[in-house]
């Protein structure tokens, strides 16, 4: 199974930014960080694969992810901006719960 969508177009615009920002290695931690009203939030990062963990390897870049957050999201997607509808490069999961939020109106 592919844990990590990627396009050519957001692969080569995501190493790009990657390259711009000087990262040591290509070793990276998608992370859960919560939720708002606007949906998931995850975290990519440095990291080092541990014990629960599955690494993906896409081209160069090796993303290592918790088994439980495969198993409750389905993987993840990386869109560029292009295929963001031009705002920038997006990381999104694969399967998207529907939002608890009672906060905002229209969530």
């Amino acid at each position: 199974m592919e844990n990590i969508q990627i396009s050519e177009e957001a692969y080569e615009e995501f190493k790009g930014f990657l390259d711009y920002n000087k990262l040591p290695n290509y070793d990276l931690r998608i992370s859960y960080m919560g939720r708002n009203c606007s949906g998931l939030i995850f975290n990519i990062d440095n990291g080092v694969k541990g014990d629960n963990d599955i690494v993906e390897k896409v081209k160069d870049i090796n993303f290592i992810m918790d088994e439980e957050l495969i198993k409750e999201y389905g993987g993840f997607i990386i869109l560029s901006n292009n295929e963001n509808e031009g705002r920038g490069l997006e990381l999104r999961s694969v399967i998207e719960p529907k939002s608890p939020c009672t906060v905002c109106p229209g969530c």
